[in-house]
């Protein structure tokens, strides 16, 4: 039979193939003998996460947007009752504000308090603050009946909030020694009201006319409250251990897990674990400060604030039904 010539094309292209093969084999056969450094996994890139419930606070909006102090007045049940407003400079309807009410200690009074504690430097442009005057410069803290502080600060929630762009789900208080003490009872008492309360060297609210099963003060349709307690170690005039009662009966009242606590932004603050939506509960203890306001007070308390959720009210309250709650490590 003829040669053909495709024929003896295609036998020496296949010759070639086999040659070419078994070099790349041999090649291949010799990389994976040649001794190797182990391949190194790549380290996990470490993501800090924001704590939910507390994170540090960040820079306020400009001074320059916030109008001056103002002293103002309204009647209630008969009394004129005196209070220092704060607002921003640009305030809109379409976007409308938070508002924190400030609370002065035994002695003192609105204007010297916001000189002392400008909590509108911690807020910015946020929110409208208003610091309450307390008749003979205290607080009404005792008693079952109609509390004429709780009446006047009601008063001024609905008196701002009908004629400032207030949000009615993002109003706080805060206050200081027994305006600390009353923003505990103002919580109690109108949780209905506030979102949020944050106490500087105060404590819980004081016996009602009901308890709850374990005999802590019971307030007529209490609904849980976000609160942040802060409380300095070496305060010798309100003891450590009655500001960390109140840590202790908020976290019961709103229902939060005794599992411990997790950490915050601020290494002086620890959150209840498991606390419901809207009712987180944090304990402050800072171990130089004495009886006054922790030095990071208003920047904490408007990071607190600033992380509550937006509008809607909480359910009536259903404390903590497994047991004790837990205690700091000391």
């Amino acid at each position: 039979m003829p040669y053909d010539s495709g024929m003896r094309a295609g036998r020496s292209w296949s010759s070639k193939s086999l040659l070419g093969g078994a070099a790349a084999l041999l090649v291949a056969v010799a990389w994976w003998s040649w001794p190797r450094r182990p391949v190194q996994a790549a380290a996990p890139v470490a993501v800090e996460r924001k704590p939910a419930v507390l994170p540090r606070a960040t820079p306020a909006t400009k001074v320059a947007e916030i109008e001056p102090p103002v002293r103002a007045s309204l009647p209630v049940a008969g009394v004129q009752r005196d209070y220092v407003l704060i607002r921003p400079v640009v305030l809109e309807a379409a976007h409308p504000v938070a508002l924190v009410l400030v609370f002065h200690g035994d002695g003192g009074d609105a204007w010297g308090f916001h000189e002392l504690f400008p909590f509108e430097r911690a807020s910015g442009s946020a929110a409208v603050v208003a610091y309450l005057d307390g008749v003979e410069k205290t607080w009404t803290l005792e008693g079952a009946g109609v509390n004429p502080d709780v009446e006047f600060a009601t008063a001024l929630i609905e008196t701002l909030a009908a004629s400032l762009p207030i949000d009615r789900s993002r109003v706080f208080a805060t206050g200081y020694s027994s305006g600390g003490f009353f923003v505990n009872l103002l919580g109690c008492r109108r949780g209905d009201l506030l979102r949020a309360i944050a106490s500087n060297a105060g404590g819980a609210p004081y016996p009602q006319a009901r308890e709850w099963p374990n005999r802590y003060a019971k307030c007529p349709g209490q609904r849980p409250v976000a609160v942040l307690a802060m409380h300095g170690g070496s305060d010798d005039n309100v003891s450590l251990a009655t500001g960390f009662f109140s840590a202790q009966y908020w976290a019961y009242v709103n229902g939060c897990a005794d599992n411990g606590f997790d950490p915050t932004g601020y290494p002086e603050c620890k959150s209840y674990r498991r606390c419901p939506a809207g009712a987180d509960v944090v304990w402050c203890e800072i171990p130089e400060l004495s009886h006054w306001v922790w030095d990071d007070a208003a920047e904490a308390s408007w990071a607190f604030f600033a992380e509550q959720p937006v509008g809607g009210s909480l359910p009536l309250a259903t404390p903590s039904a497994s047991g004790p709650l837990p205690r700091l490590a000391r």
